[in-house]
């Protein structure tokens, strides 16, 4: 079992020293943890999918923003059913196959 990783408050980088790396450019820093908010029926499902698809194959985020590392995705859609899921990822994976992108 591992332990996690801890680091003095006194060693940590002040704002100058410390230089933001993106798992997405722009959009999503390479250690963030958070979450989607806004209003109702604003897209936050679509993005979260976008990302997370973007994510595990290196496909620029709304096919805009680069992708600097490719991972695995642990993603928790809490508010839709497996099926709508499913669909929309297909759909943002189809998205992708008619553009230039290709698979990695």
């Amino acid at each position: 079992m591992s332990v996690l990783p801890f680091q003095r408050a006194s060693a940590i980088p002040t704002e100058s020293a410390a230089l933001t790396r993106w798992l997405v450019e722009g959009l999503w820093s390479e250690q963030a943890v958070g979450i989607l908010g806004g209003e109702p029926k604003c897209c936050k499902s679509f993005l979260a999918l976008d990302l997370a698809v973007s994510v595990a194959s290196g496909a620029p985020c709304l096919r805009r923003y680069p992708v600097r590392q490719r991972g695995r995705v642990l993603l928790f859609p809490a508010e839709d059913s497996l099926a709508v899921v499913r669909r929309r990822l297909e759909g943002i994976w189809g998205s992708l196959q008619e553009t230039d992108y290709k698979a990695r």
